[in-house]
């Protein structure tokens, strides 16, 4: 039993930005000696469970593991992938995340993470918000062509406040900007002094389509914070999105 914990221990210590390890970084990690570490490094790759790294620099995970991971993914729903991914958002940036789903015309909140900024807001799950006045709707609107938007939409916008858009040719820009940035925001437009970002995703296996939001107090935001939340929103879009 020991020695399962501490292949266990050893596999956590393996992280995106960690992807190889030395004998002296994992027993440094593990507090083991390093002899004990290197036999059990040893025995982990002669069942697969490691690889030697490039230029036999220390191991990696093992193929076998890298497989196993597939199959996890790929009988995961895509929904609690992205729930995961959302409250990895809220963890890493303290803001509240949904995960949402283009239903008609509107957007509805499926699941939701509350951060630890001292002030939190957004909407309530099952809230329909109208697709051209939400970051969420135009993300998921960007992701289709533009015929495919005004058939949808009837030709009409919503225009529920001063702030969204208030003719179709306006939609449509901003539209275009969503395609051009990779990212959708809004400010003050599906409730007051509610700003968003948000990102469209769509199952690489299966096609379904979701929507990745951040919600805080309009201008509450720092520059730095926001690129950060962008950046943050596009990772979790790559790793949700990717086939591999």
């Amino acid at each position: 039993m020991a020695l399962l914990k501490n292949a266990v221990d050893l596999l956590g210590c393996f992280t995106p930005s960690r992807s190889a390890l030395t004998v002296t970084e994992a027993a440094s990690l593990l507090g083991l000696p390093k002899s004990n570490v290197s036999r059990l490094m040893r025995g982990m790759a002669e069942v697969g469970m490691l690889d030697l790294a490039e230029r036999g620099r220390g191991y990696r995970l093992g193929r076998m593991l890298q497989d196993l991971g597939q199959v996890a993914r790929q009988t995961e729903t895509f929904s609690a992938r992205a729930s995961a991914a959302a409250r990895r958002l809220s963890d890493a940036l303290g803001l509240t995340s949904y995960v949402s789903t283009l239903v008609g015309t509107h957007m509805v909140g499926l699941v939701h993470h509350v951060g630890t900024h001292h002030a939190q807001v957004g909407t309530p799950l099952g809230a329909r918000l109208p697709a051209d006045a939400c970051a969420t709707g135009r993300a998921m609107l960007a992701d289709m062509s533009d015929a495919d938007i005004r058939e949808l939409l009837q030709g009409r916008v919503s225009h529920p406040t001063s702030d969204s858009p208030q003719t179709m040719d306006e939609l449509m820009a901003r539209i275009e900007n969503v395609r051009k940035a990779g990212f959708a925001e809004s400010h003050a437009e599906a409730a007051p002094n509610v700003d968003a970002l948000a990102v469209a995703v769509r199952d690489p296996l299966t096609g379904e389509r979701l929507a990745l939001c951040l919600t805080y107090v309009s201008q509450t935001l720092s520059r730095a914070d926001r690129l950060r939340a962008i950046d943050r929103l596009l990772q979790e879009r790559k790793i949700l999105t990717r086939t591999t």
